[in-house]
């Protein structure tokens, strides 16, 4: 959805999905994680690893809800944008009384 967006191809979109089974994301940029993180197990079953196409640092993930959100032309800095994005978050969410 990312790379059609960016070719105009998709339009902004706010997504959600949860995860099965319990996985670990890695931050777009983390290449090191301790070589024991392959082995994990979540409930007897192996926890996959993936890679964000975004930053930051691994994640568990185990029955929450997460989001993404494909967009362009926020003003401002990364912060501003990520603020933008979460103003617009709780207002949806207090639309429907969340």
């Amino acid at each position: 959805m990312l790379e059609q967006h960016h070719q105009h191809g998709h339009p902004a979109t706010l997504r959600f999905y949860t995860w099965h089974p319990a996985a670990i994301s890695l931050g777009y940029h983390q290449r090191q994680f301790p070589p024991q993180w392959c082995e994990l197990t979540w409930n007897d079953r192996p926890l996959d690893l993936v890679r964000r196409p975004s930053g930051g640092r691994a994640v568990l993930h185990q029955g929450e809800l997460t989001y993404a959100v494909i967009t362009s032309g926020l003003s401002g800095t990364r912060r501003s944008a990520y603020q933008q994005i979460c103003e617009f978050l709780i207002r949806g969410w207090r639309s429907i009384a969340i």
